[in-house]
Parts: C-alpha cells; structure tokens; sequence
C-alpha cells in the first residue's frame, strides 16, 4: 500500500489554492531540491527526499523531547509539482502555518511555509532550492507556442549568454552527479526569482472561498508576469569576482604548532564546503595494518574518490580535509615527513583542497571544532565568504557504528569523532561507503553521554535527591563527599557548605588522608561541621572518616555526585580548554575510579546517602557554547 493516496493530494491543493492540474512547464525554474531549515541553530536542517523522510525525535534531528514522535512527521518531496506533501504522524498533532495538521492527512508546503513539529516547538521552515533553466526561447516554439513574437525577441536579446551558460551548467551537473551525490548537494538558494505561483498560493488554513477567488485572479496577472519571468535572463550562481584561486601551494602552523595548514595551488574560497576525514575515508594502508608502516604506507581507499572530488570541485565546493594525527605531537612521526605525504596525496586526488593537521588533544583535535572554525575564521576574513552549514558536509569513518556480522563482517568503529564532529558543526555527516558507493545509512551507537540534555535536565531537575533532602544539618554534622574527579564536588562545597561554616577537608591540599584524618578530627573537637572534598570511591577510603565522625559522636552523611564516568570526563576536557591553570588529569585516574567504585549505602554508619545533580556554570555564552558540544571522541 503507498503511503500517500490521490485523495489527501488533491485534498491539499485545493486547500492551499493551486490548481489540482498544475504542470511543471508553467514553472520557470526547475526545483532541484526541498529542505527544512531550522528556526533555531541548536537544530540542523534536513534534506527531504522524493520518496519519504520521517523527521522526529532522533540523534539527526538532535530533538529529544518525549512529546515529539519519532516518527513525528513524513515528509516527501515532489520536485516535479513544486510542493512537499506533509503528513503528521506522531501522538500530539504538527502544525503548518498555524494550522493543526489532521493524522494521516496529506498536506502541500511550499517555498517559505512554517513546520512546527509540536505546537509552538521545534520549528523549521520550507526551503526550496532550484537550478537555472533554460528559457521559452531555447526550449523552442514546441513548449512556448502561445509565447509573443516581442517575448521571443525579448528572450533572443537578454538571455541568450545567460541561458547558453545555464544550459551547460545544467547538463554538467546531470551528467557528473550521482544519485548519492545529490543527496549532499545542495545548491543555492536563487533568491534572485520567485516562482510566479508562491505568492498566490495561500496555507492549508485558508477556505475554499477565498480559494476561488484568488485562484481566479492568479490565472489573470501570472500569465504576463510568467513571461516577462521567463525573458528576463536567469541568474547562474557565480563565485565574487573579486575571489581568485590560489597561485601555489604553502604551508603555515599556528597556536604554537598545534595545527598545521596545507593550502594547495588552486584553492578557492566557497561558500560550499565539502569536508573530509583522511585515514580511513579518502586512504587507507597497503599493508593492511590498523596504522601505517611507514610514510609511504598508504592508497586510495575507494576507487571512486578521485572522480567524486573532481565532480564537487566543479560543481563549486571547496574540498577541505581534517585530521588528527597525535603522533605528529608525541614525536612519533615527523612533521616534514607527513607534508610530504599530504602534498603527494593532494597530487594523487588531483583536485585543489586544504589541509587541516590536528597534533595535540586542545581545541582542533576532533569531534572539537578547532578545524572547523579556523576554516570559517580564515575564509570570512580573507575573502569575505560565509560557509553555508546548510549546504555543507562531513565525512567520515568514525561513524560510532557497531559490529556487524551479516552479510558483510565488519569490525566496530574505533570512535564517533567524525560524526561528532559534525553534530557539533551543525552539518550533514555521511560514512565513506555511503558518500563514495553509495551504500544505505548503517545505524550507529549514541554517545553515552549527551551535554545538551545534561544542560536541560541541570536547569528543570531538583538539586539534591531525594527531594527532600536537606543540603545543611541541623546540627554538627559530616559530609563524606563521593564522586569522579570532574564531577564538581569540589565546586559544590565551595558554593554551598564552606559559605555554611562547613571546614573543607581536601587531600589535594593537604597532601595525604592521614592529614586529612588529623585535620577532620581537629575541627571536630572546635565543634565545627566538616566536609570530606576527596575522591572515595569505595568502602574502604570512607570507613576511616566514618569512624572518626563515630569516635566524636557526630552524624555523618554522604553526599554522592550523580555523574557518571563520560560525564566527569567531559566536565574535564571542557576544564582543561577553558582554564589554562587547571592541571592535567589522566585517563588513568578516571579509570582507576571506576574500577574501585562500590555504592555507598547506610550501612556504612551513614545516616543519609544523597544525590547531588551537576549544575554547571559558565562564565561567557562562548563557555556554554563549548560546554554543549561533544568533546570526548566516543
């Protein structure tokens, strides 16, 4: 059975005021491609293809709100018609220019209309691009029969170039582009025209009535206002003739040799980027071996790379690859050698791009947008482009994708730092296999931790669990706090039991737990409340402040921060890029933690296990920003 029926179709149009038998000859530019775009950046735009997209709640829509479905919407293009036809599938309805949807109802959008996958949330609007026609003139007396002789002459004086230009454009891009290739291209928006039809089209909401008139109206005023579109040339998308390629090849590193930069002969700044993960994606090692041998230990990974960068190059992308390559910064690989190797595969692929080379664990190494944004930064103030996220792709082999056995055995990724990379960037990723031989999406493994929803729970959840937990005793007492390095005990006892009178016990200061001990003691004989600020993972670390709280007859309570490991990792990467003084800590500490963690219970002698929600805070919209990305690479 089809999803979509005749019945909603031409239910649709006659809501919206379009003619049921409305053709595609009567549109002066060809649509190419439909999107919905965001409202708001935390959001990314998505492709709606001709056969059907489910837009809801998913890892690619980054919406995770139980009242959006995820099957919210479905979505399906028809270029050939000019309209989206919407269908709200989900358990709360969607709205289309403030008109609730019906379920199971088809609907027509068009260039412009406004989605709201929930009522007042989540809104995106209808972005339709389109590819330079041919005019009447061209497309001879055959389509335009009725066309004017001083049309035509209008058409033979003021289009000829234009449209001899857009023909070639055209068939190029039909000849050079494969299916999948379309899936990434997405052309600019020729804001330049309009389609004679859009502004006569009205929404769902309107009646019938109205219809009648409007659609009558529309067929008197869009027959001269179709022709003089037609005569007049059609805009090609052109780069600013101020932009020049560059004339050779250079090299430069910057932030004290943490990113390297190639830049071959031939580049040009675009507002369409194209963007790649090296090892894995565009090479791959002749030995077979995980990491190579040797510098010269490398090959083309599919045999499709070089015609499919050819193919973007002239369809006006600008081809960029990032990489990280730590062992540049350990000293494990030489950094001339590597240059060798770039600018010999740059010669190989035989197309202009530019090399991003991350060697530390800072702010370029990926999925962390260092790269990225010196890209955007460099091009922005060089030849005054913006990138067009929207327009714009990844891709990569560190796709965060499982095992897979059947049909073809296939190894897990060994990260998710290329399709984190994206997400971060707010841009389409794709795998290698689906980019270059056009193979359907694999499904992948979600991060375990997500900083967005980390943000959105801090904010709508109570601090302390349960509830009616009190975060002070109503006497002397003693906190034994519990959690990861990174987790913010040290934050929470400075903003809420030091101002309180609590005295900070802390190993980190005083050097063993001996002291921690001999101190602890001390404030409780001044009759002063403690908190214990150290690590304790186990049973063990905390018996010894148990019993010294037992010996002084003072209650104690442990206090556990409710972050796991991914969490408290995170938490220390974003300390580390944000605060120079913040010392280093090791992968090997937080796993030394995990390994000896036990869940603390009251029958250690403590009167009161309470959870502690992380609250972060930040110092600058840039923080926050930073904060909500992903920045562990699995």
């Amino acid at each position: 059975m089809r999803l979509f029926t005749c019945r909603p179709v031409v239910l649709c149009r006659l809501l919206a005021g379009c003619p049921v038998n409305r053709s595609c000859k009567n549109m002066s530019k060809i649509l190419k491609e439909c999107v919905i775009k965001p409202l708001l950046p935390e959001y990314l735009p998505i492709r709606i293809n001709t056969e059907q997209t489910m837009v809801g709640r998913s890892p690619e829509t980054q919406i995770q709100d139980e009242l959006c479905s995820r099957k919210q919407v479905c979505l399906k293009a028809n270029l050939e018609q000019g309209y989206v036809l919407v269908k709200s599938l989900g358990l709360n309805p969607s709205v289309l220019n403030g008109k609730e949807l019906k379920r199971n109802i088809g609907y027509e959008a068009v260039h412009g209309d406004i989605l709201e996958l929930v009522p007042g949330m989540y809104k995106y609007v209808f972005d339709f691009i389109y590819e330079p026609s041919t005019s009447e003139e061209e497309k001879g007396p055959q389509t335009s029969k009725k066309s004017s002789s001083a049309s035509s002459s209008r058409n033979r004086s003021g289009s000829s170039r234009t449209n001899a230009s857009s023909t070639s454009n055209g068939k190029r891009s039909r000849e050079e582009s494969s299916p999948k290739e379309e899936t990434e291209l997405v052309p600019k928006v020729d804001k330049t025209s309009k389609r004679s039809s859009s502004g006569k089209r009205s929404s769902p909401s309107r009646s019938n009535a109205s219809n009648s008139g409007s659609e009558k109206r529309s067929r008197e005023e869009s027959s001269p206002k179709r022709s003089k579109q037609a005569a007049s040339p059609v805009p090609v998308e052109k780069r600013k003739p101020s932009l020049a390629p560059t004339t050779e090849g250079r090299w430069e590193a910057s932030d004290d040799k943490l990113l390297h930069i190639f830049t071959s002969a031939g580049v040009m700044a675009s507002e369409k980027v194209a963007a790649y993960d090296m090892d894995g994606t565009l090479i791959k090692t002749k030995s077979g071996n995980v990491f190579p041998k040797s510098i010269d230990d490398w090959q083309i990974a599919f045999a499709e790379v070089p015609a499919k960068l050819k193919s973007l190059h002239r369809n006006g992308y600008k081809l960029v690859i990032f990489t990280n390559q730590a062992g540049i910064g350990k000293g494990k690989v030489r950094i001339e050698d590597f240059r060798q190797k770039i600018e010999s595969l740059v010669r190989k692929l035989g197309v202009p791009m530019q090399v991003f080379i991350s060697t530390g664990s800072g702010k370029y190494r990926k999925p962390r947008t260092g790269m990225w944004q010196t890209l955007c930064d460099r091009q922005q103030k060089d030849d005054g482009v913006q990138i067009d996220r929207a327009r714009s792709f990844y891709v990569g082999d560190a796709a965060g994708r499982p095992e897979l056995k059947k049909p073809v055995k296939r190894k897990k990724d060994h990260s998710s730092a290329d399709r984190l990379l994206a997400l971060n960037v707010g841009i389409r990723f794709l795998t290698p296999e689906e980019h270059f031989q056009n193979l359907p999406e694999m499904p992948w493994t979600k991060p375990e931790f997500d900083p967005r929803e980390a943000c959105r729970l801090a904010v709508n959840e109570p601090l302390l669990v349960p509830a009616g937990a009190s975060l002070t005793g109503s006497g002397q007492e003693v906190i034994v706090m519990v959690g990861f390095p990174g987790s913010g005990k040290s934050h929470f006892v400075r903003e809420h039991l030091a101002p309180k009178g609590y005295d900070i016990v802390n190993r980190d200061t005083l050097g063993s737990w001996q002291k921690c001990v001999v101190q602890m003691e001390l404030s409780l004989r001044q009759g002063k409340s403690v908190a214990v600020d150290n690590l304790s993972p186990d049973v063990e670390s905390r018996k010894r402040y148990v019993l010294v709280a037992n010996r002084a007859k003072v209650p104690v309570r442990c206090f556990l921060m409710d972050v796991g490991y991914k969490h408290a990792r995170h938490n220390n990467e974003f300390r580390e890029m944000t605060d120079r003084s913040h010392s280093t800590i090791s992968e090997l500490v937080f796993n030394s933690y995990k390994s000896k963690f036990q869940e603390p219970t009251v029958a250690e002698g403590f009167t009161e296990i309470v959870k502690v929600k992380f609250v972060p805070k930040f110092a600058s919209k840039s923080h926050e920003d930073l904060y909500r990305m992903y920045l562990l690479e699995k």
